[in-house]
């Protein structure tokens, strides 16, 4: 991450936010191209909000097109890269290890994979190349606990889905919390993915065309309060972090982020992207800005 080596050399907001967002236009519900999500990337990544963008998410399968694509674009410098796997197939990883070797203008530096068991995780582990990171999508709830577990003795970090397309695809409030202090406490990093196109909690579209149903949404920034919550051991705070819904509950400046009676100065905020919560994936980049700036937060 483009975080500042200093915490306190740097603003709040741009310690708790820089490369908060890796853009994943190529997912659901957004499903754009692949070349209108590389040409919107290049154009966020150019931007004044640069700053808050991380990685390009990619289907594993996608990177022989990408990678053509990107010897035409020829950017000065090469785009950082998540890539997805659909299983742990070998064939996938040997393409990520030639696509590093050669391409110029992109490098996959991480791999996200899902496993369902311990010895699925084991296995995908085994696969994946030295040179990247690795995120293991874990279930919400008491599910996780063996995969989180078996994560916590390793490099690798996990991935939390906390929504979809549909109501039931975003956990339950206990569920959330469950595997954030789980996480906490194993002192497993995370990012989390899909359903936080939002800053806060409240009822959403889910789909962007008209008349699309709505449901509850987890904001990132709750995500984000009740891992710093659960750092500090206050786990009643963390239940209701998770569900704040009011942006005049908080404050972001450069003493740090303040939410009710609670203040998180820069150094907490420089852990928790650094240890605890690595950023999270969004088929947009325009609308969490969009809510950053219209709060005053960024």
């Amino acid at each position: 991450m483009s975080l500042a080596a200093d915490p306190v050399a740097a603003t709040a907001p741009r310690v708790l936010l820089a490369a908060v967002v890796d853009y994943a236009g190529r997912f659901p519900p957004a499903g754009l191209g692949l070349d209108t999500s590389l040409r919107n990337y290049l154009g966020y990544r150019a931007s004044p909000d640069g700053w808050a963008l991380g990685r390009l998410v990619l289907p594993a399968t996608a990177l022989e097109a990408v990678s053509a694509l990107l010897t035409a674009a020829r950017p000065a410098e090469p785009v950082r890269l998540s890539a997805v796997l659909g299983s742990a197939d070998g064939h996938v990883l040997d393409r990520i290890v030639q696509f590093n070797t050669r391409s110029r203008y992109g490098r996959v530096e991480t791999v996200e994979l899902k496993a369902a068991t311990v010895d699925e995780l084991n296995a995908a582990l085994g696969l994946i190349p030295p040179t990247c990171e690795a995120y293991c999508e874990v279930p919400p709830g008491p599910d996780a606990a063996p995969l989180l577990e078996r994560l916590a003795s390793t490099q690798a970090r996990a991935k939390l889905r906390t929504g979809g397309l549909t109501a039931s695809g975003f956990p339950a409030p206990a569920a959330l919390l469950d595997v954030l202090g789980r996480a906490v406490r194993l002192g497993v990093p995370l990012k989390a993915t899909a359903g936080l196109h939002h800053a806060l909690r409240g009822s959403y579209p889910l789909r962007y065309e008209q008349g699309a149903p709505s449901a509850p949404m987890f904001g990132f920034l709750n995500l984000m309060l009740a891992i710093l919550c659960l750092v500090r051991g206050i786990r009643a705070e963390a239940e209701a972090a998770l569900l704040e819904a009011d942006p005049s509950a908080l404050r972001i400046d450069d003493e740090g982020l303040f939410w009710r009676t609670l203040h998180f100065d820069a150094a907490e905020l420089a852990e928790l992207r650094h240890e605890r919560f690595h950023g999270f994936g969004s088929c947009s980049f325009r609308e969490p800005l969009g809510e950053l700036a219209r709060y005053g937060w960024a």
